[in-house]
């Protein structure tokens, strides 16, 4: 699975949907736009991308994406081609975030399939270090002044931030709008960071228990290596030691 970040509009989606061309035409026995491919067994393409509701069925945008993550997530195989993109978005942060990561873990653990999973949590790029066969990309981009160049290319590793605010003004959101966001933003994460401090340096209310000689010598045993006299010995040593 790779877990990609970046920002709106840097190429996140298309790059997913691009591979799932380029499998689709070289099963379909076509040339595919690359230098070379080679492509292992695929059964099936599974794609849960774009947020909208149906009004007719009565089902909101989040009912939407969680029917379509549910259908993949009961039918994907070892050898299906998933495109995931920001799942989770449709419902508070929490919530979302519990969701993408729990799906995430799902698709990379007990499914296996091969899984682009395009993502704004930025605590999504963790996952890598908890489970094998997980890997960082993102989609670069760089920053000029107030605003933001797409640079469209795939590089190692997760995104350095989202440029939620640049791309909003690219949108052409007002300046006045942007400018109090940004103030807004820069208080939130002062508030994170006086918060964090905070609960470093609180002292705990209940006392940390002291060391015990008798556990720490307990660990460094090896039984299989203590004869029935060593063994003997050592357990009067270790009585000798919690009283």
């Amino acid at each position: 699975m790779l877990v990609i970040t970046g920002p709106n509009m840097g190429g996140k989606s298309t790059f997913m949907r691009q591979t799932a061309l380029i499998l689709l035409m070289a099963y379909c026995g076509s040339f595919v736009p690359a230098r070379s491919a080679r492509l292992g067994p695929v059964d099936r393409i599974f794609s849960r991308i774009g947020a909208a509701d149906d009004l007719a069925g009565g089902r909101s945008t989040f009912m939407v994406e969680m029917e379509e993550t549910a259908n993949i997530l009961h039918n994907a195989s070892a050898h299906s081609l998933v495109l995931m993109d920001e799942i989770g978005r449709g419902t508070s942060t929490f919530d979302g975030l519990s969701l993408a990561w729990a799906c995430g873990v799902e698709l990379a653990t007990r499914i296996r399939a091969f899984t682009l999973f395009a993502t704004h949590y930025f605590e999504l790029t963790t996952l890598p270090e908890e489970h094998a066969g997980i890997a960082n990309l993102h989609l670069e981009a760089v920053e000029h002044g107030d605003a933001i160049v797409f640079m469209h290319a795939v590089r190692e590793g997760p995104a350095s931030q989202s440029y939620g605010l640049q791309v909003a003004g690219l949108a052409g959101v007002p300046t006045r709008v942007i400018e109090r966001a940004r103030t807004r933003l820069r208080a939130l994460e002062e508030d994170a960071q006086r918060h964090a401090e905070r609960e470093a340096g609180q002292l705990s209310l209940f006392p940390l228990e002291s060391p015990n000689p008798a556990l720490d010598a307990l660990r460094e045993l090896d039984p299989d290596e203590l004869s029935p006299r060593q063994a003997l010995e050592t357990l009067y040593r270790l009585k000798t030691l919690a009283s």
